[in-house]
């Protein structure tokens, strides 16, 4: 069980915003962060995040908490097994009560295979990544091994007094049919590390040339390794994307490697994956500007463009760059071409220009019909970004098809206010100021009773403030920060005139009631009004 301390204290060290935006993709707004919500369907980003109070709420399904809850709730684990998820993410060293609680160490095991792989790499196999052009400080920094007989490997781990179930769980070995087996075998390994620098996977090469053979292949997914949340490299790049504000996306982890060998060295490559929608998340989380580098064969151009539309959705800038020839970015290391990548990487085609020119591409110009099918696949295209962006477009589209502007009509409308649909239906505006004041300042308590009738407040919302419980109902204001809240003054103004409504309200009522004491009741009222 872990130490309630130690949990305290991991509390104290994650920041939500952080944890959340490896599942989440954020944007600024105000003094939180919005997104749409992950646990429910919906166009119009409602879960909104607070780091002040450390806690996120969704106004559209109304699910809510802290960063603890997030990942319960999102990844379907125990508490427990959210709290040590978080912090094997943060590299936190979480500390246990005495007992027979176990916990797996993963990490151990995979340091003890990539050593085994690294030992291995020697002969011909260091001959091959010599030859293809990598230096052994290339070879050294990304740790590339060779993996050999699965016999051996196996050995190896039991040597080690390797849980052998353990291995299965990472993905390092596997059973069929009752047989256990290295999925590793013969290949020239890449470690696959996080964006924590810890090793999760594998990627392998064979050596062989075989139509039999898969030339490439990773570690499965595992509780530990999913291939559309990795970047190949970005342990290596991230401290150099955060600087320069730009990242390389490239296709292969021996591109990867040359591209920083040659200086190059905010390149990452996707897990054999097309660009996903996490990836986008870390991407936006480093604010950097992103350069596809794809092969120029169809495979290569359809996943640039599959990039460039996410990419252009999500408001990241950037460009594409596509190697023809059969020629790639390791290639072009190899061959002391590092002037013409440097220059290809500086002048990229325009995401949204290439994703416009790829559709066009698809069809003949010169025929008006395919003319008209390709205008309204672009305005669809377009239409799916932001208003502004597509606009700054208009023109290139115009003179890409040769027709005129007023042809392209994109009918987005203006933004909404986005807080007025966060807004809850069974509160007004004006309880909401109130609420977000006591919730903020809560010395002014005594102010509102001086002025208030306790009844004047009978709602849910006052009675949670007043009770300090049921966070449910009051997480929504909490986290928004389109409230602005009172100061002393308008506070004790706003007091008596909810008074004032209030004893008219109750007036109303008195007007048709048939009590016998009502005149007086209402010449009570009338008087309570008339001095505030």
């Amino acid at each position: 069980m872990i130490k309630k301390s130690s949990l305290e204290q991991l509390k104290t060290t994650i920041d939500i915003v952080d944890v959340l935006s490896n599942y989440v993709e954020f944007r600024k707004s105000g003094a939180n962060f919005k997104a749409c919500c992950p646990f429910h369907g919906e166009a119009t980003a409602s879960f909104t995040v607070s780091p002040s109070k450390q806690i996120y709420h969704c106004f559209g399904c109304g699910v809510g908490g802290d960063a603890i809850k997030f990942i319960q709730d999102y990844s379907k684990l125990t508490f427990q097994e959210a709290v040590e998820k978080i912090a094997s993410d943060t590299n936190f060293t979480l500390e246990y009560e005495d007992g027979n609680f176990e916990r797996k160490d993963y990490a151990t095991i995979f340091e003890v295979t990539n050593k085994l792989y690294e030992d291995n790499l020697k002969d011909e196999k260091l001959q091959y990544l010599l030859d293809r052009g990598l230096t052994l400080e290339s070879i050294k920094k990304f740790e590339l091994g060779y993996a050999p007989r699965s016999d051996k490997q196996i050995a190896h781990l039991r040597d080690q007094n390797i849980s052998f179930e353990d291995c299965v769980d990472i993905g390092i070995l596997a059973i069929d049919k009752d047989k256990l087996y290295a999925r590793q075998i013969e290949r020239i390994t890449f470690p696959i590390r996080n964006h924590l620098n810890k090793l999760i996977g594998f990627g392998g090469r064979t050596l062989k040339n075989s139509k039999d053979i898969a030339k490439y292949i990773n570690s499965p997914e595992t509780k530990l390794y999913s291939k559309s949340k990795v970047f190949y490299g970005f342990n290596h790049a991230k401290e150099h994307i955060f600087k320069k504000g730009n990242i390389i996306v490239v296709e292969g982890n021996l591109d990867v490697i040359m591209m920083h060998q040659a200086n190059l060295n905010t390149a990452v490559a996707t897990m054999g994956t097309a660009l996903t929608k996490e990836h986008i998340i870390q991407i936006k989380k480093a604010n950097a500007r992103a350069i596809l580098c794809f092969d120029g064969d169809i495979a290569g151009k359809k996943a640039a463009y599959n990039a460039s539309i996410l990419l252009s959705q999500s408001e990241i800038d950037g460009g594409v760059v596509i190697f023809d020839d059969g020629v790639d970015p390791a290639d072009m290391v190899k061959n002391d071409r590092t002037d013409e990548l440097y220059a290809l990487i500086k002048k990229p085609i325009n995401l949204v220009k290439y994703a416009l020119n790829y559709i066009a591409s698809n069809y003949d110009l010169t025929n008006p019909i395919h003319k008209t099918k390709v205008l309204k696949e672009c305005v669809e295209y377009l239409k799916t970004l932001n208003p502004i962006i597509a606009n700054e477009y208009k023109g290139y589209l115009a003179e890409l098809l040769n027709i005129a502007t007023y042809h392209i009509v994109l009918g987005q409308g203006s933004f909404q206010n986005e807080m007025q649909s966060l807004r809850s239906p069974d509160i007004t505006k004006a309880d909401e100021k109130f609420i977000k004041t006591l919730i903020e300042k809560p010395d002014f308590m005594d102010y509102l009773f001086t002025h208030l009738d306790y009844r004047a407040l009978d709602n849910k919302y006052f009675k949670a403030v007043f009770e300090n419980e049921n966070e449910d109902i009051l997480r929504p204001l909490i986290v928004r920060d389109d409230i602005i809240i009172y100061n002393k003054e308008d506070f004790l103004l706003a007091c008596k005139l909810k008074q004032k409504y209030y004893l008219e309200s109750e007036l109303k009522k008195l007007s048709i009631s048939i009590d016998d004491d009502v005149f007086a009741k209402m010449d009570n009222l009338r008087a309570k009004i008339n001095n505030l």
